[in-house]
């Protein structure tokens, strides 16, 4: 029955095992149990919170935000809101929008995310996404058209 057949490459393969006389028979039927890997996708961060301001947000630009979403008639509380920066998206806006929890996206500041475009909502699905190419902290006071195009946005995502 084993002409022809190296018993020692399938051992070395592991087509066959070694069985010794010490390990019971009942071991033998028995799968290790391999623990429970959690799936995470690639380039779809987990966001739990209904906005998310999508950029390279400084602490300056985060304390404008603030004063912004706390204005009616946003009025978000900071848990319903987040920030995340661009780099950890690694898939299509399409894609990202449709993984993710949000239903409202604000891309602030330069974007290289194909499919955005400057200063227009978007509808995706149930989702709105908006791009904005500048940060906020960065307008001055001569850009009030800028600032004013900004908040319109904004009112309108409500």
């Amino acid at each position: 029955m084993t002409e022809g057949i190296d018993l020692a490459a399938l051992y070395e393969n592991e087509v066959i095992y070694w069985v010794t006389w010490e390990r019971p028979l009942e071991q033998l039927d028995q799968a290790p149990v391999m623990p429970e890997e959690e799936v995470v996708e690639v380039g779809v961060p987990s966001i739990e919170t209904p906005w998310l301001v999508i950029g390279s947000i400084t602490e300056a630009e985060k304390s404008r935000l603030q004063l912004i979403f706390s204005a009616p008639p946003l009025t978000l509380p900071q848990g319903d809101w987040s920030i995340l920066d661009a780099d950890q998206i690694q898939v299509s806006l399409e894609e990202f929008v449709s993984k993710t929890a949000p239903t409202r996206y604000i891309f602030l500041g330069e974007q290289t995310l194909a499919g955005l475009q400057a200063n227009q909502i978007h509808q995706l699905g149930t989702s709105k996404v908006y791009y904005f190419p500048r940060l906020i902290s960065t307008l001055t006071d001569a850009e009030k058209a800028l600032k004013m195009e900004f908040w319109n946005a904004l009112k309108a995502l409500v």
